[in-house]
């Protein structure tokens, strides 16, 4: 299902030349670090998740030196760009890898802001002591669930909402006699399966002390996925935009240009024998954002999900 959304646009954006000339306006010469992968180790199958059907790459865990040489990277960027959030996964459930807490506890120790995103049934009372001393500045706990059903239903067989429920309760608890930091989320998203119980789901959290945040639901690059929820579309006329806002990190150190390409289809470069600025700044990812820009959507991955996001014109 499509959400339909009436656009109000000046004329400098009623072309995909303007939205691409515009987004070239504001790219910052040092790239934004959206998110670095620990791993892509995942015990879930969660149905609005590519992962669990459609990942073909290797599973591995990141190299804590190659973790290291990315965020001295980023130490030195300019303060507009230093200063924005780190998320600390992609594809996987960061709490697997075993380094987590160093992880964090190095990037935070530099400055930066670093997020994490995890599953309730991981963030047992030990790692999530352990995890807060570090200072991450938010912490996301996915629930989507509102019962052991529900859960289940989303979030897979593995899935064990009773652990979760317990995990979450003794964090939101321990949350209370540590202070303000870092923000906390419990995140529900809206799916078909789960959209009747969002006020139920809010009151529940809301009044254990969460921060609850309903967050739209959105099926990455795949229309089997679109069923599932609604989808918001890209403004009429505008390339994909995240080839000139941001970059990805996978753990084996591929750089791809979008939180969604979970199989490394657009790989642009290997930060192992290259610097974070080096591939922002290349001649291949000049030759993909051109691409972009003229709606020249190769590979497949790219035609795909302007399809499900784009508005169909030109």
């Amino acid at each position: 299902m499509k959400r339909e959304k009436k656009w109000n646009l000046p004329s400098a954006l009623q072309s995909r030349k303007g939205w691409s000339d515009f987004l070239e306006l504001k790219r910052s010469s040092e790239p934004h670090l959206h998110q670095i992968e620990p791993t892509n180790a995942c015990p879930y199958s969660c149905i609005m998740c590519p992962r669990d059907r459609f990942m073909t790459r290797p599973v591995g865990f990141m190299d804590f030196a190659l973790y290291t040489k990315v965020i001295d990277e980023v130490t030195g960027f300019s303060s507009p760009v230093r200063k924005k959030e780190i998320e600390l996964f992609h594809f996987g459930e960061s709490l697997l890898h075993p380094e987590i807490a160093e992880m964090v506890a190095y990037g935070t120790g530099k400055g930066l802001n670093l997020v994490l995103s995890v599953n309730a049934p991981q963030l047992s009372p030990e790692l999530a002591e352990k995890i807060l001393a570090k200072n991450p500045v938010k912490l996301i706990i996915s629930m989507d669930g509102y019962d052991a059903e529900s859960y289940r239903k989303i979030r897979g067989n593995n899935a064990d909402y009773n652990l979760a429920v317990e995990n979450l309760e003794a964090f939101l608890k321990m949350m209370k006699s540590i202070g303000s930091r870092p923000r906390v989320i419990v995140r529900m998203i809206r799916l078909q399966l789960n959209t009747q119980e969002e006020d139920q789901f809010r009151s529940r959290w809301q009044d254990l002390g969460g921060d609850v945040e309903i967050r739209d639901f959105f099926p990455w690059n795949k229309k089997d996925l679109i069923p599932l929820g609604a989808v918001e579309k890209y403004p009429p006329h505008m390339p994909c935009p995240f080839p000139w806002q941001y970059l990805v990190v996978q753990w084996n150190g591929d750089v791809v240009p979008c939180c969604r390409d979970f199989n490394a289809v657009n790989r642009l470069g290997n930060v192992a024998g290259s610097t974070l600025k080096e591939v922002w700044n290349s001649s291949a990812y000049e030759r993909f954002r051109e691409s972009m820009s003229k709606g020249e959507l190769e590979p497949s991955m790219c035609a795909e999900c302007m399809e499900i996001y784009g508005s169909g014109q030109e």
